[in-house]
């Protein structure tokens, strides 16, 4: 018997998992065609555009990862990735699939009253209280949890029921940064949707925060799984501090194939 919270409820549907975004779907054309135009200031439609986004930001690395032409010099590991890894990553994007469903649930359910104003928030463009308050609770709570909490599933039958499975790649990719359990996908939300939410709680929201935080998240996780260091060594050696702001694709390899350091989220601090 499988481990709670180790496999994908969905797992048994195939491709046809994407018919879980029907009722979201559903709730976007209900506002179309209420207000006889497209719901710019939707939640449905902000969900949605996230999942496209954001996927399309994993994609986007996974082509210039593989793009050996222009990369094959600065490639962390010079193995190419083999069929079993591509079979087993296929499904790489459940995480997005239930980030986007606990989205849905919240904005149906009485929690949402726990956000004041979070129609009005979404319309605002731009709030640069929002911004430091996310970088903040970033730095404060996400790095730290994720560091201790990725410690964790290191250890004996954390790892082999829930972390074991992402370490199966011997290459990475940006796919793989989106591999694994129903559990790391829950830290992975965790570490992400906090900053989010202290800043929305705050009423220092809005949808350029939305979209900026979780492009920028998604695009570091990917920059540092795509094997292919794309930030010179001289920026380093010109600002020492960044080695401890930045993470690498070699420090994140250093990792995925010892298992027993560089725990980090994306500041090596941690």
């Amino acid at each position: 018997m499988a481990a709670p919270l180790s496999t994908w409820p969905w797992a048994s549907l195939g491709s046809y998992k994407y018919l879980l975004y029907g009722p979201v779907v559903w709730k976007v054309a209900e506002e179309w065609r209420e207000q006889g135009a497209p719901p710019v200031g939707s939640c449905w439609l902000h969900l949605l555009l996230l999942f496209v986004v954001r996927g399309l930001t994993y994609q986007l690395w996974f082509s210039y990862g593989n793009m050996l032409f222009f990369t094959r010099r600065r490639r962390v590991v010079a193995d190419a990735v083999d069929f079993r890894q591509v079979d087993a990553e296929w499904d790489w994007d459940n995480f997005l699939l239930l980030q986007t469903l606990m989205g849905a649930t919240v904005l149906s359910s009485p929690a949402r009253l726990l956000l004041p104003g979070l129609k009005q928030q979404l319309l605002c463009m731009w709030d640069p209280r929002g911004w430091a308050i996310a970088m903040l609770l970033h730095v404060a709570f996400s790095e730290p949890v994720f560091y201790w909490a990725h410690r964790a599933l290191h250890q004996g039958p954390l790892f082999s029921h829930y972390h074991a499975a992402h370490h199966f790649a011997h290459v990475t990719t940006p796919l793989t940064a989106g591999f694994g359990t129903p559990v790391e996908c829950l830290l992975m939300t965790l570490a992400m949707g906090v900053p989010l939410a202290g800043a929305f709680l705050m009423g220092a929201g809005s949808v350029g925060l939305v979209y900026g935080h979780a492009i920028a998240f998604d695009y570091l996780r990917s920059m540092g799984y795509s094997n292919v260091e794309v930030i010179p060594p001289g920026v380093f050696q010109a600002f020492p501090p960044l080695r401890y702001l930045l993470y690498t694709p070699t420090y994140l390899s250093l990792h995925h194939r010892e298992k027993d350091s560089n725990f980090c989220l994306f500041m090596p601090p941690f």
